[in-house]
Parts: C-alpha cells; structure tokens; sequence
C-alpha cells in the first residue's frame, strides 16, 4: 500500500460534481495538481472544511468514522502524515484508543497521534515479560535507564496492570488508557 489513507471525496454543495479518490499523503510533488483537481469541484480551500468523506480505505480501519463527515483536505493529510510517521505498536494504540473514545472528528484522531504512546495495548496475553516491559516503556515516555528495565520483572508488572482494572476490550486489542487525556495540540489550524 503506497498511501495511508486513501479517502473518496466530493462536494455535498454541488454533488452533481462526482466523487474523487485521494492518496494520503499527497505526495510533494503531486499537491498542486490535486489542489486544482479540488478546486475544479470547489473543494480544497485551506481553511473551510468543505470536502464530504464518502469513504475511507485504511490499514486504520477506525478511521471509518469519518465516513460521512466534512474535511479540511489539508487536515486529512496532515493525519495521513503524522500516522506515516508511527513506529511499530504505535498503530494498535492509536487505533484502540480511537475505538475507546468513539471519535469522530479528523481534529481529535490528529490530536490523538500526539499522545496515543502513552496507552498500552495487549494484542496477546502469551508473553506478560513482554507486556510488562512496554507497559513500563509507555508509562516512562518510552524510555529508561538500563539498569531499570535490566531489574524489571516484566510479569509481575503486566500482572499489576491486568489486575488493576479499567480497561477496555476493542476490535484493536485491549486498552488501559494509563491516565492519557486527549489535549488539544492541534487545534484545528
């Protein structure tokens, strides 16, 4: 897949118009040339949410809640972008903490992407060493000392977390928010 989020578009104002398909990330050297296929169906403008969502292709399948709604296509690449930039893990925790938070709003899933990596996710019970260890990566910002992580006994963590209670189970795997409040980085602009 050479995108991140492929989205169908058209203009709710003038639907006599048709659909367009856009690749996220608009690749540098194709924006011009999308912007004007935009703009000859009054789409694009850099500061008005105008484009209708009528679909959305994804290895982000939480992202099919911005089905139906009005997007701002810079903001839309702007998510593509940040969601290109997720390191291994970081997709489970987007995508359950979406799920956990029933959003819906292209601002929120972009705010989201600023703090997801605080959460933990457990996609397999089989390794609670595992499980452990990431937890206590998330909880320290993804980074340690050594000798920390070398005396961490990484069951009995994974233990503490499973017995300590609210999680949530979702299609993504089950989440424990660890405090992690969605701020508003983005604020839309």
């Amino acid at each position: 897949m050479s995108y991140v989020i492929k989205a169908v578009l058209s203009n709710p104002q003038h639907p006599e118009c048709g659909q367009i398909t856009i690749p996220f990330p608009i690749p540098a050297d194709q924006y011009d040339q999308t912007i004007e296929m935009l703009r000859a169906m009054d789409l694009g403008h850099s500061a008005d949410r105008d484009c209708a969502v009528d679909d959305v292709d994804s290895h982000y399948s939480v992202l099919s809640t911005l089905n139906g709604t009005l997007v701002n296509v810079d903001q839309l690449d702007y998510l593509a972008k940040r969601l290109d930039s997720f390191c291994a893990g970081e997709d489970a925790q987007f995508q359950a903490m979406a799920c956990k938070l029933e959003l819906k709003d292209i601002k929120d899933f972009i705010n989201l992407t600023f703090c997801c990596q605080q959460v933990t996710v457990i996609t397999d019970f089989s390794d609670l060493e595992s499980i452990g260890r990431s937890h206590f990566l998330n909880l320290n910002g993804g980074s340690t000392r050594t000798e920390e992580l070398e005396h961490l006994d990484g069951a009995e963590t994974a233990l503490l977390l499973i017995d300590s209670g609210g999680e949530a189970v979702t299609p993504y795997g089950v989440v424990y928010d660890n405090g992690m409040v969605l701020k508003e980085l983005y604020n839309g602009h």
